[in-house]
């Protein structure tokens, strides 16, 4: 990717309207490339940016419009500047968006700019200014960092990881493998926009799961992997546990949720919740269990059905003979 010459318009917007664009981001489009009748260079290249809001940072804005010009273009020559078609309706305030755009003269320099408008007919000042000079981009995004896997309901698996911060990041792809050992293929359903991915596919009786992470740009460069998230999952186990909770913090109104290891004898059991010096919040009865993993939510509340207060909590697993805890913490 090659950026040049972007710089910030200032000015006043209409009210309601979201902020320019911080990240007009033009990259050459060689997957996309249309080549010309007489067979020469390709002709077209992708522009990405980051859909603003309706109101400020929220919202959905109604339209867009993009100009590109031969000269830097700004508030007095945006009128002459050439229209780009066919761009997408705008998404949500946040939202990766891209264009493509054909029919350029090679080696010619092109600038582009970007506005919104709103359901009243209001514009948005101008986004950044970017220059296209045919340099392609060959450089891959940094490799995703941060990444976790935790367990779900009904055997899935969340993969979460530190979004990149490069202005042309397209998606991510999801690579996993099953057992300790076993080979990296990537995951069905994936690559992703988000920085998270839920497996549901994972074959039963799979004892471990293992996952990294690419991430790849508009131009189809991907990165390096992540490093490994690996997991371990419960088949066949012998005695009662329960997993690390999720979320850990927690807020009120937000339900957390335990993956209890029920051993192949099953049984009936409990969950009692104490509070940080020992007195029981809360207790829940779970009734007959069959060996499995089945994973049981706590609203937040206490046995009165009120939020209990922030701090933290001692979350025991009585089953039989076997005690087995967890710590987790409420927030404000």
């Amino acid at each position: 990717m090659h950026r040049d010459e972007q710089s910030e318009w200032s000015g006043r917007r209409p009210r309601g309207l979201g902020a320019p664009w911080t990240a007009l981001v033009i990259l050459a489009a060689s997957i996309l490339a249309a080549v010309p009748a007489r067979g020469a260079v390709p002709d077209t290249v992708a522009l990405v940016w980051t859909a603003p809001g309706d109101d400020g940072d929220i919202g959905t804005a109604a339209v867009y419009e993009m100009r590109m010009s031969a000269d830097p273009i700004d508030d007095a020559n945006w009128g002459a500047a050439t229209v780009v078609g066919h761009l997408p309706a705008p998404l949500a305030a946040g939202t990766r968006q891209r264009t493509v755009v054909r029919g350029l003269a090679s080696g010619t320099i092109v600038y582009f700019a970007l506005r919104t408008g709103d359901e009243a007919g209001n514009w948005s000042e101008l986004s950044n200014l970017v220059r296209w000079d045919w340099i392609y981009d060959a450089a891959a995004p940094a490799a995703p960092v941060g990444l976790t896997a935790t367990p779900q309901a009904g055997g899935s698996v969340r993969v979460d990881w530190t979004p990149n911060a490069e202005a042309d990041l397209a998606n991510y792809a999801v690579y996993r493998s099953l057992g300790e050992s076993g080979s990296f293929t990537a995951v069905a359903g994936s690559p992703v926009q988000a920085a998270t991915f839920v497996d549901g596919t994972i074959p039963g009786g799979t004892s471990s799961v293992r996952y990294q992470v690419t991430a790849r740009d508009a131009s189809g460069n991907e990165s390096a992997r992540s490093a490994t998230a690996s997991l371990t999952l419960a088949v066949g186990s012998a005695a009662w546990a329960v997993r690390p909770v999720y979320p850990n913090p927690s807020g009120p109104g937000r339900s957390v949720s335990f993956r209890l290891v029920v051993p192949e004898a099953g049984g009936s059991a409990r969950l009692e919740v104490l509070n940080n010096i020992g007195q029981r919040v809360r207790r829940i009865d779970l009734g007959a269990l069959a060996s499995g993993t089945p994973v049981i939510e706590w609203d937040g509340r206490n046995d009165a059905g009120r939020e209990v207060a922030p701090g933290a909590y001692t979350v025991w697993l009585i089953a039989g003979g076997s005690r087995v805890s967890v710590r987790l913490v409420r927030v404000p």
